[in-house]
């Protein structure tokens, strides 16, 4: 959570971290009333269009009624497929405004498909290139632990020869 303008860019390099990483945050900010966007208004940034390469969705909320469902939907993106973080601005207006709290429906995002299975072509395409590599390397990142594939990767090791290296985010996933 950070203020508008400054407070909001200080959340970028956080932000792309846990893109690169593949972590799921929800980065809510600040943003000057709804009037003002676009006016060059004192600690006015669009902080939506500056993260809009490194977070899997942006939202910006002018309306107080929506904070609620909005906030919602932000952590189910953040979660579901491939996690990354999801950004949450909210103009002045509507963090000052008044609102009946209503509990938001099951979060449901309207055309937010991700893509959770394996693509038969890519496996056998990686499988190739794999198998004719003169000195192949199994560098493994974070997503074997979150498809808790422990037990497929030392299988793979074992039937390649490959050495394993892992990221950060992997550390643990395959014995040192």
């Amino acid at each position: 959570m950070a203020t508008s303008g400054p407070g909001a860019t200080n959340l970028v390099t956080p932000i792309a971290d846990a893109y690169m990483d593949s972590v799921p945050i929800v980065a809510i900010t600040g943003q000057v009333p709804s009037s003002m966007i676009g006016t060059d208004a004192f600690q006015e940034a669009d902080i939506c269009g500056i993260t809009m390469p490194i977070t899997k969705h942006n939202y910006l909320v002018t309306d107080p009624d929506e904070i609620p469902q909005v906030i919602a939907e932000a952590f189910h993106i953040a979660a579901t497929g491939r996690p990354g973080p999801v950004l949450v601005d909210i103009t002045k207006d509507a963090l000052q405004g008044r609102t009946t709290y209503r509990h938001p429906a099951p979060a449901s995002v309207r055309g937010y498909r991700p893509v959770t299975k394996p693509h038969a072509k890519q496996i056998r395409e990686a499988a190739k290139m794999l198998v004719s590599a003169k000195r192949p390397v199994l560098y493994v990142g974070g997503g074997v632990i979150k498809a808790q594939a422990t037990a497929e990767l030392r299988i793979l090791a074992e039937l390649t020869g490959a050495p394993v290296v892992t990221t950060l985010m992997a550390l643990g996933a395959f014995p040192d």
